[in-house]
């Protein structure tokens, strides 16, 4: 009977430490879940975190470049003023010399033309070469006219400066 009582009590302890194995088993398995959560939530957590460090910077990088951008602008303003000046001052100094040229060329053909005695009528005789210069006189006091818009665009302003010195260049 003592041999059955110890075999019995052998049992039972070999089933308790069987079921304490399973329950150790579903402890661990239980435990591995509950990690794996915590780091999901610490996962989503950073992620929450690095995504508003992220908008925070891009913002902050938008004001920044903003702030440039305004501290720019009056530059590019002046900038662009003291081109359109320059383009003025060079548009006048052309007009000036324009109107110098045309001017001589006048001269030259008031002296070089005088009334013809068969002219009666007071008209003056024209040679080739001051109709030429007359023809350019005119076209220069044509762009002359067109320069002195305001309204012109600094491309078709500077077009027009660019038309004018192609054909003095070509038709002096």
């Amino acid at each position: 009977m003592k041999k059955f009582i110890v075999f019995c009590l052998a049992l039972f302890i070999v089933g308790m430490g069987m079921s304490q194995t399973i329950n150790t088993a579903n402890a661990t398995f239980s435990k591995d879940e509950a990690v794996k959560e915590r780091f999901a939530l610490k996962r989503e957590h950073l992620a929450e975190v690095v995504s508003k460090k992220i908008t925070h910077v891009e913002n902050s990088i938008k004001k920044k470049l903003e702030a440039k951008e305004t501290k720019r602008a009056p530059k590019k303003q002046q900038e662009e003023a003291k081109k359109v000046e320059e383009e003025q001052a060079a548009n006048q100094k052309a007009l000036k010399e324009t109107e110098k040229e045309s001017a001589a060329s006048q001269q030259a053909v008031e002296e070089t033309s005088p009334l013809s005695p068969e002219n009666t009528e007071g008209t003056e005789a024209v040679s080739g070469a001051s109709a030429n210069g007359q023809e350019i006189g005119r076209r220069n006091r044509e762009w002359g006219e067109q320069l002195s818009d305001p309204n012109l665009t600094p491309e078709e302003r500077q077009g027009i400066i660019q038309e004018k010195k192609n054909y003095n260049r070509y038709n002096h």
